[in-house]
């Protein structure tokens, strides 16, 4: 059974932040982009073909997903993507188990890949639009995530949480200092 949320417009259930992210991409010039928890791929297909390394990590497996020659498909947990991982990251997009502990465990594993300054971490069904949209397999708590990191956080990290249709997004910038501002 789907839930449809009353308050939200149900076309933007998969596809509600893609336009941003392909913004963003194009914007900041993303070379390296990670996505973990991919699903269907809708937005890590409309990435892939504007990078020059995209990244997709889910542990089901991703039929879907576009197969060009800078694709990379990690069928694993993100914590053990994340041990194996070592390259720079420009745009991270997170949108894997939506329960805060995830959330935040992915996040403080990743987050030291994600490059000072320029790069992103996109928190995906961080504001949902209805209470139905709470419980787990939809947004589950990932609001808390988002609400931990701003009251506190040793990783020095900006963050803007974006109410939206469907679920919202939080997008977040490691930036402990504002680059020639701080000079």
């Amino acid at each position: 059974m789907i839930i449809e949320p009353r308050h939200t417009v149900a076309r933007h259930r998969r596809m509600e932040w893609r336009e941003l992210v392909l913004l963003l991409v194009r914007m900041f010039q993303v070379q390296t982009y990670v996505e973990v928890g991919v699903q269907g791929g809708w937005t890590f297909n409309a990435v892939a073909p504007l990078v020059q390394r995209a990244v997709a990590v889910d542990i089901a497996a991703m039929r879907g997903i576009v197969r060009l020659d800078h694709v990379e498909a990690y069928r694993m947990p993100s914590l053990e993507f994340a041990r194996r991982w070592s390259g720079p990251i420009d745009l991270l997009f997170i949108d894997a188990d939506h329960r805060a502990t995830s959330v935040l465990a992915d996040v403080e594993a990743l987050v030291r890949f994600v490059r000072p300054q320029t790069g992103l971490i996109l928190l995906h069904d961080t504001y949902p639009a209805a209470a139905e949209l709470l419980a787990d397999g939809y947004c589950s708590d990932a609001w808390r995530a988002a609400r931990a990191i701003h009251s506190g956080n040793e990783h020095g990290l900006e963050i803007v949480t974006l109410p939206g249709p469907w679920a919202g997004i939080s997008i977040l910038r490691r930036a402990r200092r504002h680059g020639w501002m701080d000079r």
